[in-house]
C-alpha cells in the first residue's frame, strides 16, 4: 500500500479569490453518494447497492473526524432524464413493450430489430452507440431501473453523507464542488470525467480536464462512493489515465467506502486489483489519515 498520510495545505496567490484555488492537502472525491444507490430508513433506493449504506456511515464518520484535514470535496451526481438511453422508456420491442430493468441490449439486438428506440428517429444513433460500446470494449448497454431522475428524492445525496460534507463546508467556510453527470440522454456516463461514448456536440460528455486539474491541486485524492463495479471504477480509471505517473500513489481508493452492484462483484474486484497494479494506494476508510503517518 502507498502512503495515506496528510500533507500541508496552502492557498494559491490570486488578486481575485476563488473557492476553487486551494492547493495541497487531501481532496475527497465522493462518487454518486445518492439516495437511489442506498437502502436507508429515509429512502429505498431504486438501484440500491448492497453494503452502500454501511459504506456511507464509514465515510461520513471519517469526514466528521477530519474536517480540518480535508482541503477540498468534490461530489459527482448521477443525473438522468426519464427518457434516457439506459432507461426502459427509451426502448421497445416489436410489440411496443418496454424492456425490464437489467435487460442487456447489444448492437446485434438493435440491428436485428429485437430492440428499437421508442422514437424511431433515434435508430441511427442507437445503432452507432451500441456498436461504439462494442468497439470500445465498454460495458454492454444495460437497461437500469430508473434512478437518480433529476428533481426526485432519489437524486439527492444520502442524508448521512450530506450532513457530514455540510459540516465540513461550515467548519472550513468553503464550498463543495458538485459535478452532474449523465445529463445527456443519448449516452451512458458511468465515469464522472467522461461519457462511455462521447457526443461531439456536447462538451459535458467529453473529458472534464478542468475537474481533473482541480483534483491535481491536492497532494492526494481519496476516492469512494457508489458503485465500485461501475461509477467508481470508470471514474478512477479515467482519473488515473490522466494523472502524473510519478504521483500514482497519491490516488487513494477507500476499499470499504464503495461496494459493487449485485451480480457485478467480479468487476469491482478486478478494478481494485488493477488500481493496485497501477501504483495507486488502496486502504480502508479508517486508515485514510493514519497509514504512513510518523
Amino acid at each position: 500500500m502507498g502512503d495515506c498520510s496528510t500533507k500541508g495545505m496552502t492557498y494559491a496567490a490570486s488578486s481575485e479569490p476563488d473557492f476553487g484555488t486551494k492547493k495541497g492537502g487531501t481532496a475527497l472525491l465522493l462518487i454518486d453518494p445518492q439516495n437511489d444507490f442506498h437502502d436507508s430508513e429515509q429512502h429505498h433506493g431504486s438501484l440500491a447497492v448492497p453494503g452502500a449504506i454501511e459504506d456511507a456511515h464509514r465515510v461520513a464518520t471519517m469526514v466528521k473526524a477530519h474536517l480540518k484535514d480535508i482541503s477540498q470535496i468534490s461530489v459527482t451526481l448521477d443525473s438522468h432524464q426519464k427518457m434516457h438511453i439506459a432507461n426502459p422508456f427509451f426502448w421497445k420491442d416489436s410489440k411496443g413493450t418496454h424492456p425490464n430493468p437489467f435487460t442487456v441490449i447489444t448492437a446485434e439486438d438493435v440491428k436485428a430489430g429485437k430492440w428499437s428506440p421508442s422514437r424511431p428517429e433515434f435508430l441511427p444513433h442507437a445503432l452507432k452507440y451500441t456498436q461504439a460500446l462494442k468497439t470500445n470494449k465498454s460495458f454492454v448497454l444495460c437497461v437500469w431501473p430508473e434512478h437518480c431522475l433529476i428533481g426526485t428524492p432519489g437524486h439527492n445525496i444520502v442524508p448521512i453523507i450530506n450532513d457530514a460534507i455540510q459540516a465540513w463546508a461550515g467548519h472550513n467556510l468553503d464550498t463543495i464542488n458538485y459535478v452532474n453527470k449523465g445529463t445527456n440522454a443519448l449516452t451512458e456516463m458511468y465515469s464522472g470525467l467522461k461519457a462511455d461514448v462521447v457526443i461531439d456536440r456536447d462538451p459535458s460528455t467529453q473529458l472534464n480536464k478542468a475537474f481533473i486539474d482541480r483534483l491535481k491541486q491536492a497532494d492526494r485524492v481519496l476516492v469512494c462512493g457508489q458503485a465500485m463495479s461501475h461509477c467508481v471504477n470508470f471514474t478512477m480509471r479515467h482519473l488515473a489515465a490522466n494523472w502524473p505517473k510519478e504521483r500514482m500513489k497519491d490516488l487513494v481508493l477507500l476499499e470499504d467506502g464503495a461496494s459493487s452492484v449485485a451480480g457485478f462483484e467480479a468487476l469491482g474486484k478486478e478494478f481494485v486489483a488493477d488500481m493496485k497494479k497501477m501504483g495507486c494506494t488502496v486502504c480502508n476508510v479508517k486508515d485514510a489519515f493514519t497509514v504512513g503517518n510518523k
